[in-house]
């Protein structure tokens, strides 16, 4: 294997520890939480995640976007870099503590949810930064150890407040904050942060040059939150918090597969960038692509047979239906995938102001079809929203990043990819022989795709041969 896909897969498996092993054990917390939570509460806690993401895409400017970008290709002074970009965090506190008034007018909630509100977005905005930063030095074990680390502490945190103590959603949100103040702790001592900053190091030149790439990145970022969570605000006004909760467990599910592909991404933004002024930079790109279409679709397919028991025994009864919304969502996670991608373009030329017009297409997508559709049928159009506005966005990216690289898609095994997932997807309605369609579908994957099949399983032989201990 040659030196790039090594660098590519090591990082992916540094990375993959820390993500998968904190997310397995959040996703693991559902049936705790859904059977000690209502719709409503559930409903309300998606509503406060989803308002702390929209105000720390404009308050921080995206500037930990701008950290990484900058500090991975090491042309630049890396503690002027962190040091300049801590003045975004301070200009966040003070912007919020200007307009925290304000919290308190807007309803009953946020009056009661509002230090919560203040603490979760600084954090948050902290963090980001912080865990950019050592993903750029490629300091991956403590980038990977945070995320177990955060998982540990919000869940240890979580059963205490949320189901022995009965302290309900502000039980959930207390673990939340004290888990992020856990894991900044953790990454300013373990990664050696507190050498790196210095108010000597500050340069308004450098935090010019950074929010100069950052800037168009909000616009961008706000287009995915239209895609990703603005149908909750929707829910809430059309059919109430209730509506929102149960799309809320859905989505949950959705991110198991947005989970695989956010772990191969943080590697790839680095492996990206680093190859992008390569002479096989394209024959590159397009393997990779290959690999992780195929990767993603073949674990969507084998989801599909098992999606609605594991839904059952996952939730609380009142959650049961969360997997009606999963075909559609589930579609939208592969396509999203896909989008992000094709979207490492404007990250590895700096030319960010490429992924506004795309995503702006998306979340209008998005939107029109959640404002038309939510008061006809329901919780579904959410689910379709997301599937076809992120399938728009993908499309449009193939076109618009054609003058970065050149991917080349196996265009015909693709399409019967997709084709097979989304039969098997949609097999689950049908309950008398749903399942038989599902095997079909997985048996032609398999036919169509041996190749790729045998040589996944002849490097994770020499892998297993490699490293077998003796």
């Amino acid at each position: 294997m040659e030196n790039k896909y090594k660098h590519l897969a090591k990082n992916t498996i540094w990375i993959s520890l820390g993500t998968f092993g904190s997310r397995t054990i959040s996703f693991f917390l559902l049936p705790l939480f859904t059977r000690v939570l209502t719709k409503d509460d559930y409903g309300k806690i998606d509503f406060f995640s989803t308002t702390v993401s929209l105000l720390a895409i404009f308050l921080s400017i995206e500037i930990a976007a701008a950290v990484f970008r900058f500090s991975a290709d090491g042309k630049e002074e890396n503690r002027k870099i962190l040091s300049s970009s801590y003045l975004i965090i301070a200009f966040s506190t003070i912007l919020l503590l200007i307009f925290f008034p304000l919290f308190s007018k807007l309803s009953t909630f946020f009056s009661e949810i509002k230090y919560y509100l203040l603490f979760s977005i600084i954090l948050g905005i902290t963090t980001a930064i912080n865990k950019n930063y050592l993903r750029a030095k490629e300091k991956m074990i403590i980038f990977a150890t945070s995320d177990i680390i955060n998982t540990f502490s919000f869940a240890s945190l979580g059963i205490i407040l949320v189901a022995i103590l009965k302290n309900g959603v502000k039980g959930y949100l207390q673990a939340y904050l004290i888990a992020q103040l856990i894991t900044n702790i953790y990454l300013f001592t373990a990664g050696k942060l507190y050498r790196e900053i210095s108010f000597k190091e500050i340069s308004f030149k450098t935090l010019k040059v950074m929010i100069k790439y950052s800037a168009p990145l909000v616009p961008n970022d706000l287009s995915w939150w239209i895609m990703n969570v603005s149908d909750r605000y929707l829910l809430i006004y059309f059919l109430g918090f209730a509506a929102s909760g149960i799309y809320a467990v859905s989505y949950k599910f959705m991110a198991l597969i947005s989970v695989l592909n956010g772990v191969f991404y943080q590697a790839w933004q680095v492996s990206a960038v680093k190859q992008y002024e390569k002479e096989d930079r394209d024959q590159f790109y397009s393997n990779v692509f290959y690999h992780l279409s195929t990767t993603l679709i073949a674990v969507l397919l084998v989801f599909s047979v098992i999606m609605k028991p594991f839904v059952s025994v996952m939730v609380g009864s009142e959650f049961e239906k969360a997997w009606v919304y999963l075909p559609f969502l589930l579609l939208g996670a592969l396509f999203s995938a896909f989008s992000s991608f094709y979207g490492i373009g404007y990250i590895a030329s700096k030319e960010s102001k490429g992924a506004f017009t795309t995503s702006i297409y998306g979340a209008l997508t998005n939107l029109g079809i959640n404002i038309l559709f939510i008061p006809l049928i329901g919780i579904q159009a959410a689910a379709i929203s997301t599937m076809v506005a992120f399938l728009t966005m993908w499309l449009l990216r193939v076109k618009q990043t054609k003058k970065y690289f050149t991917i080349k898609v196996k265009g015909k095994i693709l399409f019967l990819n997709i084709l097979l997932v989304t039969i098997s997807l949609f097999a689950n309605y049908i309950n008398d022989f749903g399942i038989f369609i599902q095997l079909i579908a997985i048996i032609i994957f398999i036919y169509s795709n041996f190749r790729f099949i045998t040589n996944i399983s002849k490097i994770t032989k020499s892998f297993i041969k490699k490293h077998k201990i003796k």
